[in-house]
């Protein structure tokens, strides 16, 4: 099943590639998937960027929501997660991850302590999720040096940014899942109370039991526990709006796998607060001003299986944004803004691996754009400080990085548009690559620092070629990037403490790779339409001596057949990785696998779309399969067969 899945899903992409070349869709029959990402700084099209960017909504976004957002974004081209669990799974982009992936939330930081552990959950409740969007590479480097490998930005309705047409407008949601007997529920409502003044509530919670693997059996402490909730409001003017929400999130989910780390279960808590403002033509040069400024209270606790608390973290944070987009002086249009933020992080206990540190930021960034005929030009650059106190230690470090990205873009007037960028970015190392000292039983490691590091440089190459209007549509990703002083954690093959020991360290290293992305409604009949479509990515990265570097994503491929109609959606697909056999020094080899999902939604009035049931068979041949990007891959395979129904009602 496995090969003849890949040879499968790679001869159809290539008769999709051949056919996208060929073919010219009929003006009447035309069919644009260009949405706008509103995570860039200055509103763009997909087409408009040159590096890969994904955007998750409707049907698509529901058919793949899941438990945690690593989860949820695991068959997006590209992308992988750390899958430490159904409780904690972070995105992966690229091959990077940590701190080179910055997860936010409606544009600010998701403010929790996922970039320390991977153990530690996303603090992103899955059921308000209304889009996410995806910026594969640096082209998020406007948010952060420590955007330099992608940015996920989920984006929610606490704050309204609309009037309800109606008065009021919401959405409820049930689901249940067979493979872990798991139970969820969302309902969220915007309600106007003035023709200005627009308020939200919203409310979610999760249940599931130990999943269910194939070849393992039930996976003893997987068992998770959600609850979250949000209540906010917006003015809404002529000139100008104003917001603000208040949200609570909490966990309780196990840490799956054996030895030491066996019974451990984390009890996680997160409020947190964020406003936006913004003002329409403030002053004579500025076509808009923003402000948006996000705080978040969060600790969790490590319980052992007596019961016992053996950690506490817990982490304070702050961020805030001014953006201000001036108005086309000589057809050119840009923004300028200000960011800055302070993290306040401690651990205390047996796990306390690093020291209790804050870290401050303050950053200066811009882009420019011309729009030149079917040519668009940009160029961007930021400058951030970064300072990092270990109290305890006696030790403060500061950091300069400097970055700027420049590309170009050319639009064809049948719907193709390709372009090339070029990119410098710099990252200081963070808190954990400097200070760690101590066993870390999560990653079964004895980690340590290197309170010496510097900053790390990368440059960048992007060449893209997509097309985003007609019955074939799609878009080709090569990249290359080279590292000087790239920081990773090495497994030196030493032990202490009974624990393999993972030393921080700096080497010169090169990533390559690309992503392929192909759809084809072949067939148009009197209320329905047939489609098919493809993905393939891969990365390699390797480094400067040849050695492979660790934790680096397999080959990744899937293929799919849509079926359409007023009343009902069919989809059936193969989603799948090759054996990873790339492996850097004390790293094992990870076998491939293929699944076979199936969807069918049914809308019961064809005429009225906001009621639907998602019916889903998930790895419906019981694959049993190994994450290679996961420190539990060994004790920790993916799920096994299951069936999903979900039940959405929105007015």
């Amino acid at each position: 099943m496995r090969h003849a899945g890949l040879m499968l899903g790679v001869s159809v992409l290539c008769v999709l590639a051949a056919t996208a070349a060929a073919q010219q869709a009929a003006p009447d029959a035309a069919v644009r998937l260009d949405p706008v990402v509103v995570s860039a700084p200055l509103a763009s099209s997909r087409s408009q960027s040159v590096e890969g960017v994904t955007v998750l909504e409707g049907a698509r976004l529901e058919r793949l929501r899941g438990g945690n957002l690593g989860e949820m974004l695991e068959r997006t081209p590209g992308v992988s997660s750390t899958q430490f669990g159904p409780g904690a799974s972070r995105p992966v982009i690229r091959g990077q991850g940590g701190p080179r992936v910055r997860v936010l939330q409606n544009g600010t930081d998701s403010f929790d302590a996922s970039v320390v552990s991977p153990d530690h959950a996303v603090t992103v409740p899955p059921g308000g999720i209304r889009r996410i969007e995806v910026l594969r590479g640096p082209a998020g480097l406007l948010y952060g040096s420590s955007a330099i490998g992608g940015v996920v930005n989920v984006i929610d309705g606490r704050i309204p940014d609309a009037m309800p047409a109606k008065g009021a407008a919401g959405e409820a949601r049930l689901g249940y899942g067979t493979g872990a007997g798991e139970a969820s529920g969302f309902a969220g409502i915007d309600a106007a109370v003035s023709d200005r003044f627009v308020l939200h509530g919203e409310g979610g919670f999760l249940d599931a039991n130990d999943y269910r693997s194939a070849g393992t059996g039930r996976i003893d402490n997987s068992a998770m526990r959600d609850r979250n909730g949000a209540i906010g409001g917006s003015w809404l003017g002529d000139r100008g709006h104003a917001g603000l929400s208040v949200a609570r999130f909490e966990s309780y989910y196990g840490i799956p796998g054996g030895g030491e780390e066996s019974g451990v279960r984390i009890d996680m808590d997160q409020t947190r607060l964020d406003t936006r403002f913004g003002l329409y033509e403030p002053f004579g040069f500025l076509d808009e001003l923003r402000v948006s400024l996000g705080y978040a209270d969060y600790a969790h606790r490590e319980i052992e299986g007596s019961g016992e608390v053996g950690t506490r973290f817990s982490n304070d944070s702050w961020e805030t944004r001014i953006e201000a987009v001036h108005r086309p002086l000589g057809g050119i249009e840009g923004v300028i803004g200000l960011q800055g933020g302070s993290r306040d992080f401690s651990a205390v206990g047996e796990e306390a691996f690093v020291p209790p540190t804050v870290t401050d930021t303050l950053a200066l960034f811009a882009l420019e754009r011309l729009e030149a005929g079917p040519w668009l030009f940009s160029l961007g650059g930021r400058i951030e400080r970064q300072q990092i106190e270990a109290g305890t230690l006696g030790r403060d470090r500061r950091f300069n990085a400097w970055s700027a990205a420049t590309s170009a873009t050319y639009r064809f007037n049948d719907g193709w548009s390709t372009g090339l960028s070029l990119s410098r970015t710099e990252r200081g190392p963070g808190a954990e690559e400097l200070f760690s000292d101590g066993p870390h039983l999560a990653t079964r490691a004895f980690e340590r620092g290197d309170a010496s590091l510097g900053k790390e440089i990368a440059w960048h190459a992007e060449w893209s070629l997509k097309r985003v209007a007609g019955d074939v549509t799609g878009g080709l990703n090569l990249f290359a990037t080279r590292y000087r002083d790239f920081i990773f954690g090495d497994f030196t093959g030493e032990e202490e403490d009974g624990l393999q020991v993972l030393q921080y360290r700096q080497t010169d290293a090169d990533f390559i790779g690309g992503e392929l992305e192909l759809g084809w409604i072949f067939h148009r009949g009197p209320g329905y339409t047939l489609g098919i479509d493809g993905a393939l990515d891969y990365v390699e990265a390797r480094q400067r001596n040849g050695a492979p570097l660790p934790l680096i994503p397999p080959f990744g491929y899937s293929f799919g057949f849509n079926v359409e109609t007023a009343a009902v959606d069919f989809r059936a697909g193969i989603d799948g990785v090759l054996a990873q056999d790339r492996n850097a020094p004390h790293e094992s080899e990870t076998g491939g696998y293929t699944l076979l999902n199936a969807a069918i939604t049914w809308r019961p009035f064809a005429s009225n779309r906001n009621i639907a049931l998602l019916l889903q068979g998930r790895n419906l041949t019981d694959e049993d399969g190994r994450n290679h990007v996961s420190l539990l891959k060994d004790e920790v395979p993916i799920r096994g067969r299951e069936a999903r129904l979900d039940a959405r009602v929105t007015f």
